[in-house]
């Protein structure tokens, strides 16, 4: 594991940078649902398994964007996924919401989407440096400044925002974070176009409908429809208004941290195969990689199909990066029982019910963490009613 540690780049600045250039990188190692690449002496990445639709072989020379550096690493995209065209849709004078997520020595690092942004203390908004860890962890509505493609970077500023709310939006204005109601009025492959009323309408990429995968937007919604939404992001002076639907829905991965953790077993549908392994979907908007390594002795594409209904234990939630991994393998390397979770969910109710609720001490927490024991629940549920049966005939 020692090869796969990032050493500190000594070049790049501590921003987030992006580069719309395209970056050659030699795949070193692949380690669960990561695969790490050397990028140049002393200056490495890290990209997600799922992002190939073949597992990559060490020695494997690839071309990257960077995305950004967390922990050190640059986060990666291979250079013809769609973050590369986010980051290029990015305009100047255009107002987005934006995810504080760290700060540095001079400012704070940001994230627009799946792409970072940069914001100087002096643009903050905030006066008092003590005040500046409240921005932590929020979403706030920012500005965009400069997109310096020379200099790899996006700057924003919440100070500019800020100027433009004391000032007062003009009648009827229409501003990031706020939910408007309109009428679907066109529908293409790509997106939903809808109109907010005088005279401006307004497009909600296919991206945006749904926290479940959409094929075609007319599987969502009609033409006539009215609908709620969440606006994106408002540019060209307000006559590019970008719309989201499922903004207004509680995100999967909230949904993922409140109700699971990493070594439960959950119900999971396989919806992909492929030679790197399966894709699970736990539920709406909530997919994640099923690593070859993981799969036992059911390693695609002899032993999954799409479609098939089996027992995981969740091996990774990280909501920071969206990334998801199931294993089909107890942490002793014994294979999950296909109908093991479900097992779970019956036995934790059976334990509620009064008249049994001190017969099955020796579960412990097994239907509450998902543990290798859920393999002897029956056994421990008939011993336990036998020997209420032998008690009531003796």
């Amino acid at each position: 594991m020692s090869r796969f540690h990032p050493t500190r780049p000594q070049v790049e600045p501590e921003r987030g940078a992006h580069t719309l250039d395209v970056v050659e990188g030699t795949v070193v190692g692949v380690h669960g649902t990561d695969v790490f690449v050397e990028l140049g002496p002393r200056k490495q990445g890290v990209i997600s398994l799922a992002s190939f639709d073949d597992p990559p072989r060490v020695g494997e020379v690839h071309q990257f964007t960077l995305r950004g550096r967390e922990d050190e690493l640059w986060m990666l995209n291979l250079h013809n996924q769609r973050t590369l065209s986010e980051w290029e849709e990015l305009e100047p004078g255009s107002l987005t919401t934006a995810r504080v997520l760290t700060k540095t020595h001079d400012g704070f690092q940001l994230k627009i989407g799946p792409v970072y942004a940069y914001m100087p203390y002096s643009l903050s908004g905030v006066r008092k440096p003590r005040d500046r860890g409240a921005l932590l962890g929020r979403s706030i509505v920012v500005e965009v400044l400069e997109v310096d493609a020379d200099k790899q970077r996006a700057i924003v500023s919440r100070k500019a925002v800020l100027k433009l709310q004391k000032a007062g939006a003009a009648p009827g204005a229409v501003v990031p974070g706020q939910t408007v109601q309109g009428r679907v009025t066109r529908i293409e492959p790509y997106g939903v176009f809808v109109r907010l009323g005088r005279g401006r309408e307004g497009l909600c990429h296919i991206t945006n409908l749904s926290a479940d995968r959409v094929e075609h937007p007319g599987d969502v919604v009609r033409i006539g429809e009215v609908v709620d939404a969440r606006v994106l992001y408002v540019r060209a002076g307000g006559r590019r208004i970008g719309l989201g639907f499922k903004q207004l829905l509680e995100s999967p991965w909230v949904r993922l941290e409140r109700e699971h953790w990493e070594g439960q077993i959950v119900s999971v549908g396989i919806v992909r195969v492929g030679r790197f392994g399966a894709v699970a979907r736990l539920f709406a908007g909530a997919e994640g990689i099923l690593p070859m390594s993981e799969c036992g002795d059911r390693c695609p594409p002899a032993g999954l199909s799409i479609g098939d209904q089996l027992s995981a234990r969740v091996l990774e939630i990280d909501p920071e990066e969206q990334r998801l991994a199931f294993s089909l393998l107890h942490a002793n390397g014994q294979p999950i029982a296909p109908d093991e979770a479900e097992c779970i969910a019956d036995f934790g109710t059976i334990r509620s019910l009064p008249a049994l609720k001190d017969l099955l001490p020796e579960a412990g927490a097994a239907s509450e963490h998902g543990g290798g024991a859920s393999t002897n629940l029956g056994s421990v549920l008939r011993r336990a009613l036998d020997g209420k049966s032998d008690g009531h005939r003796g």
